[in-house]
């Protein structure tokens, strides 16, 4: 599904002159699909390794908790400020 949204967001942000431009030659449908693949494969890896790196509570509480503030959050279970990292 990523790599079918991909190449259709591709096919439409991207002007063909500019692709060619870049290539420095005519640009065809593998292109674009080569393009998608290698997106879709970073975002996939990127979405993994991001999701390993923050433990649960810290997902809850930037998911769940209250944000009155741009400074800081507040976690739900006992309202104290925590600050960014």
């Amino acid at each position: 599904m990523l790599f079918a949204e991909t190449v259709l967001v591709g096919a439409l942000l991207i002007d063909t002159s500019v692709l060619e431009q870049t290539l420095q030659r005519p640009v065809d449908v593998i292109d674009y699909l080569t393009l998608a693949w290698i997106i879709s494969s970073l975002a996939t890896v990127g979405g993994a390794i991001g999701s390993g790196l923050e433990d649960e509570e810290t997902v809850r509480a930037a998911a769940y908790g209250y944000h009155p503030q741009p400074d800081g959050w507040r976690d739900e279970k006992d309202g104290q400020p925590h600050s960014r990292r």
